[in-house]
């Protein structure tokens, strides 16, 4: 397995070509790559989470390519797939793979989807760092689609990632800007002096706002074409090569999750698949809505804890997201979240799934808000506390706050007008706010901004 697996061993300088993850990211129209895995400190332990088909191996792979090419020897690096084992393979591993590495020098272990074994992982990799001398100062990234169980896992192996920066990294789908620039012949420089520079959320004011949306005005007709292309699309890389060379759906893609979500998120229940699909229906129909767990199980005739339990499946598969209520800028767990989607794919998987764009665009919108929050602070995404939502007193609510935002807050109405309404609530909380229109600007009032989203994604997304 070792030897089919770690391509490099053979040819250090011609395996990208022959391997399968890497040939077929090179069949899309475009390169794409992130940065997730490009700092990695000799002896750190990361892990690296996200749903599956969002591009965790190849960006594994990638990392690998980085490291033979710059000179770390082919045959101290291994990379293996573990899912479906069992835990005292892992040790297996490392006896095998120790007698084909040099003796001597750092390491570097790739260990694949390792929340695929269900038999207290955490514990035999602890047992590893902790008796392993070498192992105990190598390089060790620990892939996994299960959110719960690497959180588990990173609570097991504190004291044991070495002198890792940021060990805990997410990689979501791809952001707005990267979509944009990989779909549309047109696109804003990166250069430009003031749109360039507003990736950090409290760097944004009026003034610098104003300055930006003047810069990205001859752009406004592609990007508001673009976002809607998006919010069709999603930023999964194997959706977005489908659209670009074909602009079409990805129907493959999204038969994929549904046999994902089915098999793998709800492994442990006893459910059908038609459960499966009616329960993205009804979450796709509450999109943006406070979500009751009891009358959603009610209405689906399903026990509220096993309701609960689905809900929590989904969610550790970065399938949905919960948006809290804030109370002091703090999630109020025992309000009803908002439910969100992690890519607009999700709210299309059910087959007669009705598909509202303004709820996607706000959604996507939370999402650009919150891969601008894991930038800031890689991990963070899996604590649900950097995007919130407010309820005044009123009842009203103000769709995106967040303790990281400056004393922005955010309001989706994607429209051409009639967005003053919405102004008011903005105008009479304590926060400065942007609402995000269709396409519609007006930066006259000091205190609340008409954007439209497709520049403010621009502007704060990945």
């Amino acid at each position: 397995m070792l030897a089919a697996t770690n391509r490099w061993w053979r040819d250090p300088t011609g395996w990208i070509a022959d391997d399968p993850d890497l040939r077929e990211a090179a069949r899309a129209p475009f390169r794409y790559s992130t940065d997730v895995l490009s700092d990695l400190t000799p002896g750190g332990l990361y892990v690296l989470r996200g749903p599956r088909r969002v591009g965790k191996t190849v960006a594994v792979k990638n990392a690998v390519h980085e490291l033979v090419s710059s000179g770390t020897p082919a045959r101290s690096i291994v990379h293996m797939a573990v899912d479906g084992l069992r835990s005292r393979d892992l040790g297996l591993l490392v006896d095998a793979a120790d007698g084909l590495m040099p003796e001597h020098g750092h390491r570097c272990w790739f260990i694949d989807e390792i929340t695929g074994i269900a038999d207290g992982w955490p514990e035999r990799i602890k047992w590893l760092r902790d008796n392993d001398p070498r192992f105990r100062t190598d390089t060790v990234v620990l892939t996994g689609s299960s959110a719960a169980d690497l959180t588990g896992a990173t609570k097991a192996l504190a004291g044991r990632r070495g002198e890792a920066t940021a060990p805990d990294r997410v990689l979501l789908p791809m952001g707005f800007r990267s979509f944009t620039r990989l779909v549309s012949s047109e696109v804003p420089s990166t250069d430009l002096p003031r749109s360039g520079s507003l990736r950090r959320i409290p760097d944004i004011s009026h003034d610098t706002l104003k300055e930006a949306l003047l810069e990205l005005a001859p752009w406004q007709d592609v990007l508001v074409r673009a976002w809607e292309s998006y919010l069709g699309c999603g930023g999964f890389p194997t959706a977005v090569a489908h659209f670009a060379a074909t602009r079409e759906e990805p129907l493959a893609l999204r038969r994929s999750l549904v046999d994902v979500i089915h098999g793998d998120a709800f492994r442990r229940a006893d459910w059908s698949q038609s459960q499966s699909t009616d329960l993205l229906r009804r979450l796709g129909a509450g999109l943006c809505s406070p979500l009751n767990v009891a009358s959603l199980a009610n209405d689906t005739g399903i026990a509220q804890g096993t309701m609960k339990r689905r809900l929590d499946e989904l969610r550790e598969a970065f399938v949905i997201w919960p948006c809290y209520r804030e109370d002091d800028l703090r999630p109020k767990l025992g309000a009803q979240p908002k439910v969100y989607f992690t890519d607009p794919i999700y709210a299309t998987l059910a087959p007669d799934a009705a598909v509202d764009y303004s709820l996607l665009s706000q959604q996507q919108l939370g999402m650009a808000l919150l891969r601008a929050a894991e930038r800031e602070a890689p991990g963070a995404h899996v604590e649900f506390d950097r995007v919130l939502h407010h309820r005044t007193a009123t009842r009203k609510e103000i769709d995106f706050v967040g303790p990281g935002f400056g004393g922005l807050a955010f309001e989706s109405k994607y429209v051409d007008g009639g967005w003053r309404r919405d102004a008011l609530t903005l105008r009479a909380s304590r926060w400065r706010g942007v609402v995000a229109t269709r396409s519609e600007i007006d930066v006259s009032d000091s205190d609340v901004l008409a954007v439209p989203v497709a520049l403010l994604a621009w502007l704060v997304d990945s």
